[in-house]
C-alpha cells in the first residue's frame, strides 16, 4: 500500500542503482583523468565544443590516452544518422566512450555504448524492425554535461528519434548509468539564453513529474523536492544573470537531482503531450514541456491525493494552488508564452496534435489516468 501521510511518503519499497563517482565544482574538468584510466577513448560531442577549446583541454587532460573524436551530434540524436556513424566509429574500437555536451550528446553516447561492441547491430534493426537489444556488454561512459537540463549523466534512459517516421524511442538498461560524471559549470558559462532556459524547462519538468507519478517513493521524493528549491530560486536568476557561477553551479546540481528522481520514477504526462510538438513543429524539447507544465499541475491537483499539497508545503506554500500561482508566475517572468510563439505552438496547432499526445509508457505514469479529452482540455488550459 502506498500513499501519503501526514505530508511523508509511505512507499512499499523501492530499488535504487546509483551512478557512478560524481565529481562537482568550477574547474573540475581538470580531474577527468582521475575517471578515465583507459587507454583508447571515443570523445563524443558537438562542434561547438572543438570550435571553443574544450576537446583541446581533454585531450590535455588525458595525455597518456589515445582520443578519437565524433564531434557530428545534433539536437535529438536520429536513428540514420546513427546508424551511418557505426561502421567508421567501430573501427575505433574504445575501451571508453566520454561524453560532452547536453542531453542529444549524452544520449548518442549512450546509444554508441551499447552499438559499437556489437557487430552488425543497427539502430533501424532495432526501432523499426524489432530487433532484440544487443547482447554484448556495453562500453563504460563518462559523462561531462554542459547543460542543465536532462539528467542524463545520472540515468539509465537515452531518447532516439526517427525523424523519417516523426517517433520518438528510448533506451532503457542500466548499463546505460555513466560510470563516472563531471560537474563543471565554468562549462556552461556564455550558453545562449535560449539553451539555458529550455534545459531549465526540462529539468523542471523532471522535477514535478516524478512528484505526480505513480511510482514516486521516498527516494524520488527527496531529489525532487531539492531539485524543484534550486530551480524555483536559480533558473530566472541565471537567465537575469548568465554569467553568475553560483547560478550555474545550482542549476547543474539540480539537473542532475531531477535525474535521479526519473530514475526512480520515469516521467509521465507532460513529457507524453510534449514530444508531438518536437516532431512535428521542431519545438525543443525543454519547451515543448514547459507548455504543459502548469495545465498538468491543475490537472493532478484535482486528484490530489495528498503528494502536491504535500510537496507545495515542503516548498513554503499554503497548498497546491499557491505552488500553481508561483509555477505559472515562473512561467511568465521566464518568458515562455513568447518562446512557444516563436515557435510556432498556437493555441490551434496544439490542438491538432492532442490526438498523438498519449503515449502510454509516460503518460500510464502520470497520477491521475487521462484520456484524450482531458488531454484536449489540458492543451487548451495551458495554451490560454
Amino acid at each position: 500500500m502506498t500513499g501519503w501521510a501526514s505530508g511523508v511518503w509511505a512507499s512499499g519499497g523501492w530499488d535504487w542503482q546509483p551512478p557512478g563517482r560524481i565529481i562537482a565544482g568550477p574547474g573540475c574538468l581538470a580531474r577527468l583523468a582521475e575517471l578515465a584510466p583507459e587507454r583508447d577513448i571515443l570523445l563524443v560531442t558537438s562542434a561547438g565544443w572543438v570550435t571553443r577549446g574544450v576537446t583541446a583541454r581533454i585531450e590535455a587532460a588525458l595525455e597518456e590516452a589515445r582520443i578519437a573524436l565524433y564531434d557530428k551530434v545534433l539536437p535529438n540524436p536520429d536513428i540514420d544518422d546513427l546508424d551511418a556513424a557505426l561502421p567508421l566509429l567501430r573501427q575505433t574500437n574504445p575501451a571508453l566512450i566520454l561524453a560532452l555536451g547536453g542531453g542529444s550528446v549524452i544520449d548518442t553516447a549512450k546509444a554508441l555504448a551499447l552499438a559499437l561492441p556489437a557487430a552488425g547491430w543497427s539502430f533501424a534493426g532495432h526501432f523499426r524492425a524489432g530487433g532484440a537489444l544487443p547482447e554484448t556488454e556495453a562500453l563504460p561512459i563518462l559523462a561531462v554535461p554542459t547543460t542543465a537540463g536532462t539528467g542524463a549523466e545520472v540515468t539509465p534512459f537515452a531518447t532516439i528519434w526517427d525523424k523519417a517516421n516523426r517517433r520518438k524511442h528510448s533506451l532503457h538498461s542500466p548499463a546505460l548509468i555513466p560510470r563516472g560524471v563531471l560537474l563543471d559549470a565554468e562549462l556552461t558559462l556564455g550558453l545562449p539564453r535560449a539553451t539555458t532556459l529550455h534545459a531549465g524547462l526540462d529539468a523542471l519538468s523532471h522535477a514535478l513529474e516524478a512528484i505526480w507519478n505513480r511510482n514516486a517513493n521516498s527516494l524520488s521524493n527527496g531529489f525532487a523536492l531539492q531539485a524543484l528549491r534550486l530551480i524555483l530560486a536559480h533558473l530566472p536568476a541565471v537567465l537575469e544573470k548568465p554569467d553568475s557561477l553560483a547560478d550555474r553551479a545550482a542549476m547543474l546540481e539540480a539537473s542532475l537531482l531531477a535525474g535521479c528522481a526519473i530514475t526512480q520514477t520515469r516521467t509521465a504526462l507532460v513529457h507524453s503531450m510534449s514530444y508531438p510538438l518536437t516532431a512535428h513543429l521542431g519545438v525543443p524539447h525543454g519547451l515543448a514541456c514547459g507548455a504543459f507544465l502548469s495545465g498538468v499541475l491543475a490537472y493532478n491537483a484535482a486528484a490530489d491525493d495528498g503528494r502536491i499539497a504535500a510537496a507545495a508545503q515542503a516548498l513554503g506554500h499554503a497548498d497546491a494552488a499557491g505552488l500553481a500561482a508561483v509555477l505559472e508566475g515562473l512561467l511568465a517572468r521566464i518568458g515562455l508564452p513568447q518562446e512557444l510563439a516563436a515557435h510556432g505552438v498556437t493555441r490551434a496547432a496544439a490542438e491538432s496534435l492532442a490526438g498523438e499526445m498519449i503515449t502510454p509508457a509516460r503518460a500510464g505514469n502520470n497520477l491521475r489516468a487521462a484520456g484524450p479529452p482531458d488531454v484536449l482540455d489540458i492543451v487548451r488550459r495551458a495554451m490560454d
